[in-house]
């Protein structure tokens, strides 16, 4: 089983793997691996408290009603009396309660990376109460917690006795299946949390600084979108509106639809110092971008998209445009991509034209709210014993993922 030791004094939490029949000085030789190197404090005189009482030495964890993932104190004594009287005003009552609230509070706001962790996990209100010093509010939702911890526990227990109870029962094996998956999920996302956290960092989309008749603009390199495009406030703004040959209208077919109110046949692009002819398509709508630089210009001027060098090789005329880091792109044309790449539409042109097919990307959003994700997810997810409102947290943070969220949840 699994248990969390805090080190009063070394503001340290430890996470230990042991055996139900470790003896508890055993568990302070495990903790004690995890010490700075060169710490010289000797854990072997440590005080081990559950629940604010003591726990002998000699005393196995399950003699000792440690479960797992509990939560135990060690005290290492360096201060004496007030070290300990600090550990046991730290420590948690049997319904989840703080036995003292107050310096568990304290503890809390004097670590601001605590307090942050636990707002990103769905535990804003709790971070209000310690804010706003309420310690009523904040032994209701430490005693909820608790209520939701002890009630997935039950259900695992139940999960496993109805899964055990019949060995050749069809329903039960392939809970076993789902729950062997589910494990193989959850290692796997360790792992790769572990080896590789550069994976799960976001990706800043590409965008390279143009001129269109004049105007700067931050253009998204786009290889997927089959035409170079821009809204009509943007053509607006380059003098390009009274340019819109508007027989080539259509719509935009993508995640979402769009209306194509027409085409600019030729518009002068600067790019370094050399000019090229560009043909844009221009969307009805604002978008999240001032213009899409799509796979057309990229054929027809022989670029490369050199991430080695991070920059847009033009080969027609030579020129190297760097890309642009996300402090030069601006928050909210980064924010429209999060989460997922854009997709490609496919226009759907007027009955009466007949018009080419670019494809216009229609950025996706990542979800704000329950209605975004599949309630199936939620229901799962909350029947381990998490509130919705953490739960719908969760999936936003990691674009909808059901097994992904499930690990940040009980991470």
């Amino acid at each position: 089983m699994r248990v969390s030791v805090h080190v009063a004094e070394l503001d340290l939490i430890v996470n230990v793997d042991v055996s139900p029949d470790c003896t508890v000085a055993d568990l302070k030789a495990a903790v004690a691996c995890e010490f700075p190197d060169g710490d010289p404090r000797d854990i072997t005189r440590a005080k081990v408290l559950k629940d604010a009482k003591q726990i002998p030495d000699a005393s196995s964890l399950r003699d000792a009603g440690v479960v797992q993932d509990d939560l135990l104190i060690v005290s290492l004594g360096a201060s004496g009396g007030e070290s300990i009287a600090s550990a046991d005003a730290r420590a948690l009552a049997a319904d989840g309660s703080a036995v003292d609230a107050q310096a568990m509070m304290e503890s809390f706001r004097g670590n601001a990376g605590t307090l942050e962790a636990l707002r990103r996990q769905g535990g804003s209100e709790l971070v209000d109460c310690i804010e706003a010093n309420d310690v009523e509010g904040f032994q209701r939702m430490m005693r909820e917690m608790r209520k939701r911890m002890l009630a997935a526990r039950e259900q695992e227990a139940e999960e496993m006795a109805l899964m055990t109870s019949d060995p050749f029962d069809v329903e039960a094996q392939r809970k076993i299946e789902e729950r062997i998956r589910q494990e193989q999920v959850l290692g796997n996302f360790a792992t790769a949390m572990e080896e590789t956290p550069e994976a799960f960092a976001q990706v800043v989309m590409l965008y390279v600084d143009l001129e269109v008749n004049g105007v700067a603009l931050k253009a998204f390199v786009d290889s997927g979108a089959q035409m170079s495009i821009m809204s009509v406030t943007c053509a607006r703004q380059c003098g390009l509106e009274r340019l819109i040959d508007k027989r080539f209208s259509g719509i935009a077919k993508g995640v979402g639809t769009q209306n194509i109110i027409g085409r600019v046949h030729q518009a002068p692009m600067k790019v370094g110092e050399h000019f090229l002819p560009c043909a844009i398509t221009v969307l009805e709508k604002e978008q999240d971008m001032d213009f899409i630089f799509g796979l057309d210009m990229l054929r027809r001027h022989a670029c490369s998209i050199d991430l080695r060098k991070n920059a847009l090789v033009i080969g027609s005329v030579d020129v190297e445009l760097p890309f642009l880091s996300e402090s030069e792109i601006g928050k909210t044309a980064q924010e429209a991509f999060q989460g997922k790449a854009p997709e490609a539409a496919i226009p759907t042109p007027s009955a009466a034209v007949a018009t080419p097919s670019p494809a216009v990307p229609t950025p996706s959003t990542t979800p704000s709210s329950s209605s975004a994700h599949d309630e199936e997810k939620i229901a799962r997810l909350t029947a381990l014993g998490f509130s919705r409102q953490q739960v719908i947290d969760a999936l936003n943070a990691t674009s909808g993922n059901e097994e992904f969220a499930g690990a940040l949840l009980f991470g």
